[in-house]
C-alpha cells in the first residue's frame, strides 16, 4: 500500500544523498562546480526543511507540499537553463563568471585559472554519460511527478473526509 509518510522519509534520504554526492564530487574529487551548479543545490536545502515538517505532521503542514512543488519547479528551470548552456542553446551570462575583488596579481591569476575551468558550458564530470545538470533536471522532473501524485492523493483523501462528514448528518 502507498504510504505517504514513508514516501516523505524516502524523499528526505534521497535529497540528503544527492547533496552528499555533489559535495563529495566537488570537494572530495576536486571537480569544480560553476555558479549555476551551486544555485541548483539551494532548493534541495529548502526541500529538506519542508520534508522534515511533512514527516512529523503531514496534516498540519500540508501547505508545505505546495512550497516543495514550487521549489522543485524553480530547480527545474535552473537545471533546464544550465543544460541549455551546456548544449549551446543559451549563451553564458554573468551568472557563470566569477566576480571577486582582487587586491594583488596572484589573486587575479588564481581567479583567471578558476574562471577558465568554471564556465557553465564546460562539463567537467559525467555520470552514466550525462552531465550533473542533466541528471538534476531528470531527478527534479521525477520529484515533481511524485509530489504531484502525493498532492492529488491528499486532495482526494481530504475530499473524501469532507464527504463522509457531510453525509453523517
Amino acid at each position: 500500500m502507498f504510504s505517504i509518510s514513508k514516501t516523505y522519509k524516502i524523499l528526505f534520504v534521497v535529497n540528503i544523498l544527492i547533496l552528499s554526492t555533489v559535495y563529495y564530487i566537488e570537494y572530495g574529487m576536486g571537480v569544480y562546480a560553476c555558479n549555476l551548479c551551486k544555485y541548483q543545490r539551494i532548493p534541495y536545502f529548502l526541500n529538506l526543511i519542508m520534508l522534515t515538517f511533512l514527516i512529523f505532521d503531514k496534516v498540519k503542514f500540508l501547505k508545505f507540499l505546495y512550497v516543495l512543488i514550487l521549489s522543485i519547479s524553480i530547480n527545474i528551470l535552473i537545471s533546464f537553463y544550465h543544460v541549455g548552456i551546456e548544449q549551446k542553446i543559451f549563451s553564458e551570462t554573468e551568472v557563470c563568471s566569477i566576480k571577486k575583488n582582487t587586491n594583488n596579481t596572484s589573486d587575479l591569476l588564481k581567479q583567471l585559472e578558476k574562471q577558465g575551468m568554471s564556465g557553465c558550458s564546460k562539463v567537467t564530470f559525467r555520470l552514466f554519460g550525462l552531465s550533473l545538470s542533466t541528471l538534476n533536471l531528470l531527478t527534479n522532473l521525477s520529484f515533481l511527478i511524485v509530489y504531484a501524485y502525493i498532492l492529488r492523493n491528499e486532495q482526494k483523501q481530504k475530499n473524501w473526509r469532507n464527504y463522509k462528514s457531510r453525509s453523517r448528518w
